[in-house]
């Protein structure tokens, strides 16, 4: 911590989120905390409720009452994520943790968004749990052992959960789908059947939704140029812009649904399955429940009437025409100077789950 306090990243984010104390406040708050349930409190729960405050953004939740057990005591699980923005993820479950008085999580968090060292020294101030990504398969094999044992250890005989994102990378098109690489990686660990394998690591599907998208328009112009190139190389320092755009830039409101564990029958259902196809119906029974929590605001709604070029849901009352100026206005601006299929990339996004529900 001392580290994270001399840190140029400490006094940039101390002059955003309390430019009235100065650029010395963060740091000092910083060196005043001694374990990291002092720093989680006093300085990244703080930070969050002060970007919040600061880009007009709004916090609701649901579903915290999932985590008590039939016994009154607060279970342990796998929250599996959907995942929209590399820090603000898994910072807004932490901070509806916190502010229910529920034990914040380990984070699994890939080692390509920690090439800056103030980056990485946050993370782990948080209790990161480093997620190796390789294009050497040997390497992505046994690391994924490595990974796979230790969570599972943290669910069995640990003290607290988990939080990992149900793909590797953000959700670029709106379509929130659960890797089944990432499924087979948590199961590496097990030693019985799929069925006992899945019923020990206790799966708690996480939906965040956004009323406005973070660093909506650099997704869509990444997903663009994939399709265009069939790569996409990005440039130094892209994955910490990414993270600082998403604290600086307005998110609406966000809700963060906390939804009720795996069930028995769930999972005798994708135990029912041949081989791999086990994983692929798991998947889909997850993908399932993410679709049914995601909540749908005005500017998913608006979007999906712009893209059909009518009103129907405007007819409905889903949205305003004053909800549908603001959200033309925001991507407008947001795509400035870029091609024009971004900003319809844009509102295909916004209305990726509205088209699917």
């Amino acid at each position: 911590m001392p580290y994270l306090a001399k840190s140029p990243l400490a006094v940039k984010a101390s002059m955003f989120l309390y430019p009235d104390k100065g650029p010395d406040y963060l740091p000092e708050l910083i060196r005043s905390c001694t374990t990291v349930d002092e720093f989680q409190e006093k300085v990244t729960a703080e930070a969050i409720r002060r970007d919040l405050e600061l880009t007009h953004s709004s916090l609701s939740y649901s579903g915290v009452e999932n985590f008590i057990d039939s016994d009154g005591s607060v279970g342990k699980f796998v929250l599996l994520s959907t995942h929209r923005d590399i820090v603000l993820d898994p910072a807004l479950v932490e901070y509806s943790l916190y502010l229910n008085n529920l034990p914040k999580t380990e984070i699994a968090a890939g080692d390509n968004l920690l090439a800056n060292p103030d980056i990485e020294m946050a993370m782990r101030s948080n209790r990161m749990i480093k997620v190796v990504r390789s294009d050497n398969p040997r390497v992505v094999y046994t690391t994924s052992k490595v990974l796979s044992a230790y969570i599972r250890g943290r669910i069995v005989d640990g003290e607290r959960s988990v939080w990992i994102a149900h793909r590797g990378g953000r959700t670029k098109n709106g379509c929130d789908r659960t890797e089944q690489g990432l499924l087979k990686m948590l199961a590496m660990s097990g030693t019985g059947s799929f069925y006992d394998n899945f019923s020990q690591l206790r799966i708690m599907p996480v939906t965040i939704s956004y009323e406005y998208e973070t660093c909506g328009a650099l997704k869509v112009l990444e997903m663009l140029t994939r399709a265009r190139q069939g790569f996409y190389h990005k440039k130094p320092g892209e994955d910490v812009n990414s993270m600082l755009q998403g604290f600086l830039q307005p998110k609406g409101r966000i809700h963060v649904d906390f939804c009720k564990p795996l069930t028995a029958e769930e999972l005798l259902r994708a135990d029912s399955a041949q081989h791999n196809e086990k994983f692929r119906i798991l998947s889909e029974i997850l993908d399932e429940r993410l679709l049914a929590s995601f909540k749908l605001w005005p500017t998913n709604y608006a979007a999906a009437d712009i893209l059909a070029g009518n009103g129907a849901y405007l007819e409905q009352g889903f949205y305003t025409a004053e909800d549908r100026e603001r959200l033309i206005a925001r991507l407008k601006h947001e795509t400035e100077g870029m091609p024009a299929e971004v900003y319809t990339g844009l509102l295909e996004l916004y209305a990726a789950h509205l088209n699917k529900k």
